[in-house]
């Protein structure tokens, strides 16, 4: 997951739309496909809402056919609020879509190209294809998924019960929720660890 320096790091240089982009996806947890589909439409401002919902148009169905809705933070839905309004955005246009309007499959680039921007490329990565994040916005530490891990973890840090998360991310199958308890679990026992009365007597 994200550690809050680097998110800090990251919204501090991107521009606003890419800003917009970023932190609704640490908002929502939404996957790659179902921020690429997100409608106008798909947000209840009132309600303060995001929906996963198919779009047939385009031959988009969310994965194991899981519509559902997701809660946002209140700052965030007014950001996003904003947004349609300085779009002119009308109730089907893409919330993230590219300067065409159709489906940007260029998210994840912007993910890596803000990270390199806030200097955080950790100088080592080598892709597939040759490029070194040494040189260019290709550090593999930073990815769009890496989002929803950080979202999932940090809700059920929070005290969110484990099926609500697994509800809003999704899940069919609580095992693949479980996952993220792992970076609980890890923070619970550090606090643990450090509170105790071993850790003044190693210190």
């Amino acid at each position: 997951m994200y550690e809050a320096e680097e998110l800090t790091a990251m919204f501090k240089v991107a521009t606003e739309d890419e800003a917009d982009m970023l932190k609704f996806i640490l908002g929502s947890g939404f996957r790659d496909q179902e921020i690429r589909y997100l409608e106008y439409l798909d947000l209840d401002f009132r309600h303060q809402i995001a929906r996963v919902t198919a779009k047939t148009k385009w031959g988009f169905t969310p994965k194991n056919w899981e519509e559902r809705t997701v809660p946002l933070p209140a700052g965030l839905i007014e950001r996003l609020r904003k947004r349609k309004e300085r779009k002119s955005a009308r109730p089907h246009d893409f919330v993230f879509g590219n300067t065409k309007g159709r489906p940007d499959s260029e998210m994840d680039m912007v993910v890596k190209r803000v990270a390199e921007r806030a200097g955080l490329n950790c100088g080592q990565c080598v892709t597939e294809h040759g490029n070194k994040c040494a040189e260019g916005p290709y550090c593999m530490n930073f990815f769009l998924h890496k989002f929803r891990h950080t979202f999932a973890t940090n809700h059920l840090r929070d005290g969110v019960d484990i099926r609500t998360v697994q509800s809003w991310l999704g899940h069919r199958d609580i095992q693949s929720t479980m996952v993220y308890l792992k970076g609980v679990r890890s923070k619970d026992a550090a606090t643990k660890v450090n509170s105790g009365e071993l850790a003044s007597l190693v210190a």
